[in-house]
């Protein structure tokens, strides 16, 4: 406070006079001005005689007008300068009469009030701002009111006012007091300012004793609200509305003080207020001014509600408002943790008690500010409040979704504030990672996602350094668990796109900013020329830490897991992932320079493989997503040189419109490897199109646009090509639209290659593998050639680089000739160096340039390795690969030789050395007990070699020797065949201890040699014996050689030709192969079956022959259908339930690479799809661990069979009748993926395992019917369960493959019907057996073990059948779902019979007819309209049921039947309608159906084909173009088509074998008669209704060049004489002889549909007769069905089910027989003669 100063004559200034006597204004002021400065004298006292007029003057400066008592004269002046001077007067009187002021209160009341306005103007001036004038003086005029309320503390004036309660309105000028000294604080005020305003204060709040007004703490605490931080507008801003900067809220600062200084006695009565606030007290709530509602941010009830299918841009749940509220109690609270804590002792409770608050907006408000209680970066209260804490945890389960969004924002904002805290991190990243992971709403759960992984990217690396993330204000990254970082993984599988994509964004980004970039730190740091040390530190595993691993290490398999989303199903992922790996996962490359060095890059690379070793299925994906790459590349070059070869041609031209329609094929093929583009601008929808875009790039005039895609087109392009392309293309297609430009640049971020995997970090792996080896680190070394390996596997290019090869060749001359000790040598033998090495160069060498120049010393030393290794030294994985390396290197990619008379010159000079030095005796023999370990090991080798040799180079192998010995190749195929496998022409001694043969013993006693050193272990440390890895060898190069040879021999040049092997050959390595697994994988030769005893040398051999089996049965190939009996084929398919796991999965893998046409399938390119009997075998790899890609495969193959199917029938409907009458009698039955249901069925019915029926069968033990009934049934519905799986799995996919309007399913219920009616042969039979046409008609009741098998198989058909029509009636959703097929049904023959006396043919127990009273115990089995109905009430999602116009009933079948001039065909009625739904429908019927299961029989009597061959490989047509993962299917060609027609006709179709064309005629049994023309007759007898005919006619093989095709009818010829049974008797017995299961013999089964055309009447009599035998019963298989005749001919309203009489019967009985169609004579002769075989059938069943 200033000096008081001394006035010359103070008392004349001090009176009411002096100030009254004043005469104007001016005059007024400078009396005033006197006055204080007078008051201001130290010598100034009351009532003291020197001032007399003191008193009169205070009363004067109070003073009001005569006419209006309330005015003031001087308080309330009209001029401001005399207001303030009045204050500053009053001001000094108060200090003069302290304590009592000389006014009464009214005027202390008007005093402070004016005083309140005039300090209020402190806030506006600034004593440094000369902008405004006099600035100065008026600051300190109001400073100097503050002061005086500072040192006087005139306030407590006031709080006497208020707490005696004497003046009404003292409180309320008290707050506005308060308030007015809080704000009036600027921040450019001098600091004396706030101290003054802070003191002030504190005085008027410590003068209260006991309870404060909370009028006064809600003054003190709104400040707090506030924050230390508001924003104003921004002076310098120009912007509209302008800007807002962040300032200090000095007002906050002081009530802070205040609070801390006052915090004795303000704590109670502030803690009294917020718990009353917080828990509703109404007298609180009436006495205080601050808001219960949190105002920063809406709770959910108050929030708009948004429109529907709008999107909210800022959160899921919550709406943000601008402005903040100073307010509410909930910021308060807040705030009041930073300045007094411990006021909120007892308010945290009271706020903790509305987390389970029923209403929505208190429950949220209490969980936000707990969580920011708890967050806060100082606060303890976390620690101190553990209920709490542990009840506001639990809000992340609250049903609101609002409330689970924020606790996401507050657990997230607790780890970054509180990590140090590890037991409440813990149990808060358990509740982050239960959200993320259970939360139903999916937008909650990716701002989850979102939320941790932010928290984890801006975390700081350096866990150590806790003070430096202090100083910072940031986290460590230990402060994100790895559970939490594991529960983001775990949405990278979710069906939601966004989810997925942003969570592994999230994880790659984390990924390299906290393990990459720290592992590499060093690496980094050393440049080019880092210290290998520094390498093989990184490498090394030791001094790892395990929680880092642990954390981080795993995130590369998610990101390459996350390919198996195909473009189909998410094109925004796979573009992301390309994108992550190529610029994430090891930094990218920009125009300012690369993230990463290329030594940093390579040794990443080998650090993340390494990670990967062991995850095949990460490793598999990552493979897919560069072979994707891979993929693309070859076809924008395979485009790009199309389009250069259409831009030559001559315009105009046809051949320049044929070569420019060559080129958009090829374009859209390219196309099909890419995401699809993206509708952007006005006209999105047309842009958006795919077929747009790819006409307006295709039509671009901008040359430079296929330059630079020409650049990426090569995988060996520099990172500084691919940037140009991102850059440039985008801008040169800007002119074709947004949607081109788009995708054009999706295009090139697919193809080109990124940091991962490019020219420069392969040349920098080979290099430092290398230097590893040099440092003498066989492990680090193997890493650096394993990145080699997958690189050039997919990308050969990158190793045929001539710097990259000459590197490679180098290395391997270096580790075949280094001297090293012998741990070096272990540990190249043990991480497979040189194996390695071979195997790169093996791909490798064919992306060699093909320069016509001698080779460099380097190649030519290589060459002699790799002679070395084929003949010597080599393991056999490492001869294998030389093989191929030397194979490559002869005849490179870049320019093959496409000469064969060349190529096969060129393969002899270089192989038959080394052929001749492999089958040299001393080599090729079979080891003896005595032979030296490395020499019984080298066997395998030779034969590993020379198998590579028969697949690589065919021509050296099958060379004829000199003279009329034997070549080199052939020699070697008998050491395999009659040495290695049949044990013939061997020198091996046999002879054996008896106590050698022991199985049990793992280890061969070990023997001392000649040198004294002990003998060595014969047998492999993976239990496979060298004999039983020689035999396996010796399969492997018989199939090789066979493969090998056919293919080859296709191609014909002079001095080329190959000769295929014999057929005896062949059959005799089938017949091998079939023994071996028949046998259970004992050898066939007992001379080297005594060495492979154990279970692991039987597996190993059964894996072995199983898989060159199926190889064997390409397709390509066309060996199975000649060679592959159904007894093989069913040995076969044991081999997928084998015991031994490995067996069963090597069989399901190898049985998906048939389905899908890959890898050993796939021939030029092409893969060609695999028989019906092989389809079959999917289901028995229900439970295999490969299942998962079985059903992939055979989606894949059902896809592409359906293109063929549909490609083909287009062809062949533009070709005629007689076309499409072939497709139907022939190919359709090996392309239709649904005829491989027989096979399957067949495979079902033999396997013990099926479910039978109830009770004991033929054949088995009693012991089975003596079991317990609980173990029984559990062994019942174990069986039953395991038949439905398996079920399923056939199928699922067939159905699923059509989509949701699947109309194969009546199709697949009538053929399981058909299937059902008929015994299924037993193939396993020996060939003596009898078959069931040379059976006695006596009876015998003696029964052999393979009949019982028959019979059980035939009760096991019951059961299939029953679960069969489940699973399909479950697929049933809608009525188009029982679309009728219009063609013919088909069974094989081969593995069914019309045995009328077997167990199939027996009632089924849920079938009934009218001859077959159902069981009563038996409910009514449900019709498909049940079915139907109760899907579509299961499914809310479906649409409504259709219609009565799409109803499955016998007036809509008849108007969807298709009548054909050739072929009548009776339309499939539904086996689903039920007896009321027939009975109304049907028009005529004089007898409903009871039985839903029955069906009609196919007509096929009219020229219908009734046989098919289950090889596909001679009439399936390939699709047009090729998928991504789904290689195109086309049937083999044949060498030589003579009918040109055919050809044409087809058009882009691949060639179908002529055997089976569409234009091929069926050739009749005799080639010199042709078919007279069939006079059509409406016949007026009836027919019988189940005539049933077995044709035994010769099919040609598929080399031959037609087939044949018999024609069917199931009537007889007028001409044919009738016969007694005794005649028909003997004719049966001269007939009945084996049908032995061949090529050249294919029996079928034509199921027929009769109509009958008599009255309803005598109908219903005949079938009312109580004579009808059992035969009448179980024939009773047949839905009355009559459809409309149109043009004239009689509708039949009837049908008989009159069943044909036994052949004894048949002289008396009247039956009468419909007449036949008009034929020529030789056709009833052969008709009649297949009549005879089919009565003679009915005869011996009805016997």
């Amino acid at each position: 406070m200033a000096p008081r100063r001394k006035a010359a004559d103070p008392p004349q200034v001090l009176s009411a006079s002096y100030l009254e006597g004043a005469k104007n204004k001016n005059d007024l002021l400078k009396r005033l001005n006197n006055i204080t400065e007078q008051l201001s004298d130290e010598d100034v006292e009351p009532h003291s005689p020197h001032y007399p007029g003191l008193s009169s003057l205070a009363t004067s400066l109070v003073s009001v007008n005569d006419d209006d008592d309330t005015s003031y004269i001087y308080l309330n002046h009209k001029d401001k300068d005399v207001r303030l001077h009045s204050v500053l007067a009053c001001m000094e009187l108060f200090y003069i009469y302290a304590p009592e002021p000389p006014w009464n209160e009214d005027e202390i009341i008007e005093i402070f009030q004016q005083m309140i306005r005039q300090l209020g103007n402190l806030a506006t001036c600034i004593p440094n701002d000369t902008s405004v004038s006099n600035q100065v003086h008026q600051y300190e005029a109001y400073f100097r009111i503050l002061e005086q309320l500072s040192e006087v503390k005139i306030g407590v004036v006031l709080v006497d006012l208020v707490r005696t309660e004497q003046a009404p309105h003292a409180l309320e000028t008290l707050c506005e007091l308060i308030k007015t000294i809080l704000t009036c604080v600027h921040v450019d005020h001098p600091p004396e300012v706030g101290q003054h305003a802070e003191s002030a204060v504190a005085a008027c709040v410590e003068e209260f004793e006991g309870n404060i007004p909370n009028a006064v703490l809600d003054e003190l605490l709104m400040p707090v609200g506030s924050g230390p931080v508001t924003y104003v507008i921004d002076p310098k801003s120009k912007e509209n509305p302008p800007a807002q900067i962040q300032q200090t809220n000095p007002s906050y600062l002081v009530a802070a003080k205040v609070l801390r200084k006052t915090e004795d006695k303000i704590s109670s009565p502030i803690a009294n207020l917020l718990n009353g606030i917080f828990s509703g007290d109404p007298k609180t709530l009436e006495s205080t001014s601050l808001s219960a509602e949190d105002s920063t941010e809406s709770p959910p009830s108050s929030g708009k509600k948004k429109k529907k299918g709008g999107k909210d841009t800022s959160s899921p749940t919550l709406n943000f408002t601008k402005d903040v509220g100073a307010g509410d109690v909930y910021s308060i609270a807040y705030e009041l943790h930073r300045i007094t804590p411990m006021i909120l002792t007892t308010v945290i409770g009271t706020v903790a008690s509305d987390l389970t608050n029923t209403d929505v907006d208190k429950r949220w408000q209490a969980t936000k500010l707990l969580g920011r209680l708890f967050a806060a970066r100082t606060s303890d209260i976390a620690m101190r409040f553990r209920p709490c804490f542990r009840d506001w945890l639990r809000r992340s389960y609250d049903p609101e979704g609002a409330i689970r969004e924020m606790m996401i924002r507050s657990l997230t904002n607790f780890l970054s504030s509180q990590y140090n805290q590890t037991d409440l991190c813990s149990d808060v990243s358990e509740a982050l990672s239960v959200i993320i992971k259970l939360d139903k709403i999916t937008e909650i759960r990716v701002y989850a996602i979102h939320q941790v992984c932010e928290l984890a990217h801006s975390a700081t690396s350096d866990d150590a350094v806790t003070g430096e993330a202090n100083r910072r204000k940031t986290h460590p990254i230990s402060a994100v668990s790895a559970e939490l970082l594991n529960a983001v993984g775990s949405r990278v599988s979710s069906k939601f796109k966004t989810e997925r994509k942003d969570a592994i964004t999230g994880l790659a980004k984390i990924y390299y900013k906290h393990y990459v970039s720290k592992k590499l730190q060093h690496v980094q740091e050393g440049g080019e020329n880092v210290d290998i040390d520094e390498i093989l530190d990184v490498l090394s595993k030791e001094n790892v830490d395990t929680a880092i691993e642990e954390k981080f290490s795993w995130i590369p398999q998610k990101v390459f897991e996350s390919v198996f989303f195909t473009d189909k199903q998410d094109p925004d992922l796979r573009s992301r992932i390309f994108q992550i790996v190529d610029d994430i996962m090891l930094g990218t490359v920009k125009k300012e320079g690369a993230m990463l060095s290329p030594t940093s890059r390579a040794v990443g690379l080998a650090m993340m493989l390494q990670t990967l070793q062991t995850k095949d299925s990460a490793n598999k994906w990552m493979c897919t997503l560069f072979s994707h790459r891979s993929n693309l590349q070859r076809s924008l070059a395979s485009y790009l040189d199309a389009r250069s070869k259409a831009k030559e041609c001559e315009s105009g031209s046809a051949e320049a419109f044929t070569a420019d329609a060559d080129a958009m094929e090829k374009l859209e093929k390219m196309a099909a490897l890419c995401a699809p583009p993206l509708a952007t601008g006005k006209n999105s929808a047309d842009e958006g199109d795919l077929e747009t875009v790819l006409r307006k790039l295709h039509a671009a005039k901008d040359k430079h646009i296929f330059r630079i895609l020409s650049t990426i087109a090569t995988p060996t392009h520099s990172p500084s090509a691919r940037l140009r392309a991102l850059d440039e293309l985008p801008k040169r297609t800007k002119s074709l639209g947004n949607a081109a430009s788009s995708w054009v640049r999706s295009m090139a971020r697919r193809c080109a290659m990124g940091s991962f995997i490019n020219s420069e970090s392969i040349d920098t792996c080979i290099m430092l593998s290398q230097e590893c080896f040099e440092a003498g680190d066989c492990e680090a070394a193997s890493h650096f050639l394993r990145c080699v390996k997958i690189a050039t596997s997919i990308f050969p290019a990158l190793g045929g680089t001539k710097e990259c090869f000459k590197t490679l060749a180098e290395f391997f001359d270096l580790c075949r000739t280094t001297v090293m000790t012998s741990a070096m040598k272990k540990d190249m033998e043990k991480f497979g160096i040189v194996t390695i090495i071979s195997d790169i160069l093996a791909k490798a060498a064919s992306s060699r340039t093909g320069k016509k120049e001698k080779d460099t010393d380097s190649v030519d030393t290589l060459r002699k390795q790799l002679h070395r290794t084929c003949t010597r030294e080599g393991t056999p994985e490492q001869a294998r690969n030389a093989v191929y390396a030397i194979a490559a290197m002869m005849n490179p990619r870049s320019k093959p030789i496409t000469d064969l008379s060349v190529r096969a010159r060129k393969e002899k000079n270089e192989f038959e050395p080394i052929l001749k030095a492999l089958v040299n005796p001393s080599r090729l023999s079979i080891p003896d007990d005595d032979a030296n370990p490395k020499n019984k090991d080298r066997i395998i080798s030779v034969l590993t070699a020379i198998t590579a040799i028969a697949e690589c180079a065919p021509y050296a192998f099958n060379a004829s020797g000199e003279g009329s010995k034997l070549g080199w190749g052939e020699r070697a195929i008998k050491f395999a065949l009659d040495s290695a496998l049949l044990g013939r022409n061997t020198r091996l001694d046999t002879s054996r201890d008896d106590g050698d043969e022991s199985e049990d013993s793992d280890n061969d006693e070990e023997s001392p040699e000649r040198s004294g050193r002990k003998k060595a272990n014969k047998r492999k440390k993976n239990g496979v014996s060298v004999h039983c890895q020689m035999m396996c060898e010796a399969i492997e190069l018989l199939v090789t050689h066979i493969r090998s040879t056919i293919v080859s021999a296709r191609r014909t040049a002079k001095h080329a030709e190959l000769e295929p092997p014999s057929s005896t050959h062949i059959a005799e390595v089938f017949s091998t192969l079939a023994k071996i697994l028949e046998d259970g994988g004992v050898p066939p030769s007992s001379v080297n079956g005594r060495y492979c005893k154990t279970s692991q040398d039987r597996a190993a051999l059964r894996r072995s022959a199983a898989i060159n089996l199926l190889r064997l049965c390409d397709s390509g190939l066309k060996l199975e259908d000649t060679y592959l009996t159904s007894r093989m084929w069913h040995v076969l398919s044991n081999v997928l339930l084998d015991d031994e796991a490995s067996v069963r999965d090597a069989m399901a893998e190898e049985l998906s690479f048939m389905l899908s046409g890959i890898g050993k399938y796939r021939h030029s390119g092409v893969g060609s799809a695999p028989s019906m009997r092989f389809i079959a075998f999917v289901t028995l790899c229900a439970e295999s661990r490969k299942a998962g890609k079985v059903k992939a495969s055979m989606m894949q193959c059902i896809s592409s069979l359906r293109g063929s199917i549909a490609t083909c029938q287009a062809q062949v409907r533009a070709m005629g009748k007689a076309a499409e009458k072939n497709f139907e009698n022939n190919l359709k039955m090996k392309l239709m993926p649904e005829y491989c249901v027989p096979y399957a069925l067949h495979l079902l019915a033999f396997r013990h395992e099926t479910a039978s029926a109830a009770g004991t069968l033929a054949g088995e033990d009693d012991s089975d019917a003596e079991m317990e009934a609980d173990e029984l049934a559990q062994s019942e519905g174990a069986s039953e369960k395991r038949l439905k799986k398996r079920l399923k799995f056939l199928f699922d996919p067939l159905i699923q493959s059509l989509g949701e309007r699947a109309d194969n399913i009546s199709f697949l219920l009538r053929m399981i019907d058909q299937i059902g009616k008929f015994s299924p042969v037993d193939v396993m039979k020996s060939s003596t057996k009898f078959s069931s046409l040379e059976t006695s008609l006596d009876d015998d009741d003696s029964e052999t073990e393979a009949d019982n098998e028959e019979k059980e198989a035939a009760a096991r058909m019951k059961i299939i059948y029953q679960f069969a029509r489940e699973v399909l009636l479950s697929h049933v959703k809608k009525d188009f779902n029982l679309t009728v097929y219009p063609g013919s049904i088909q069974v094989p023959a081969a593995l069914y019979s019309r045995n009328q006396s077997s167990p199939a043919n027996a009632p089924i127990r849920y079938e009934s007819d009218d001859s077959f009273e159902r069981p009563a115990n038996k409910r009514p089995k449900k019709s498909i309209s049940h079915y139907v109905s109760k899907n579509q009430d299961m499914e809310s999602d479906e649409d409504k049921s259709v219609g009565d116009d799409d109803s499955v009933d016998d007036k809509s079948i008849d108007d969807k039947s298709v009548e054909d001039k050739s072929i009548e065909e009776e339309p499939f009625e539904d086996k689903s309608i039920d007896d009321k739904s027939i009975a109304d429908k049907s028009v005529g019927e004089e007898e409903s159906v009871k039985e839903p299961d029955e069906e009609h029989e196919d007509d096929f009597g009219n020229d219908a084909g009734d046989t098919f061959s289950p090889n596909t490989s001679d009439s399936e047509c390939s699709p047009e173009e090729e998928k991504e993962q789904q290689p195109a299917f086309s049937p083999e060609k044949e060498e030589e088509q003579s009918s040109e027609d055919f050809d044409k006709g087809l058009g882009n179709i691949s060639p179908i074998a002529k055997d089976v064309s569409p234009l091929a005629e069926p050739a009749s049994s005799s080639p010199a008669k042709k078919r007279a023309p069939r006079r059509k007759k409406v016949s007026t007898k009836k027919r019988k209704s189940s005539d049933i005919d077995i044709f035994e006619d010769e099919v040609t093989s598929p080399a031959t060049d037609k087939a044949h095709s018999p024609k069917l009818s199931n009537k007889r010829s007028k001409s044919t004489p009738k016969t007694s049974a005794s005649s028909k008797k003997k004719k049966s017995s001269a007939r009945s002889k084996p049908t032995p299961v061949s090529v050249t013999k294919k029996a079928m089964i034509s199921i027929t549909n009769s109509q009958s055309s008599s009255s309803s009447a005598s109908s219903t009599k005949k079938r009312g007769t109580k004579k009808q035998t059992k035969q009448d019963v179980d024939d009773s298989f047949d839905f009355p069905d009559s459809p409309p005749q149109k043009g004239g001919k009689k509708k039949a309203v009837g049908r008989s089910r009159k069943k044909s009489p036994p052949a004894r019967e048949t002289s008396t009985k009247k039956a009468k027989v419909s007449a036949p169609s008009p034929s020529t004579t030789s056709e009833a002769s052969s008709r009649a003669s297949r009549d005879r075989t089919s009565r003679a059938m009915r005869r011996r069943a009805v016997a």
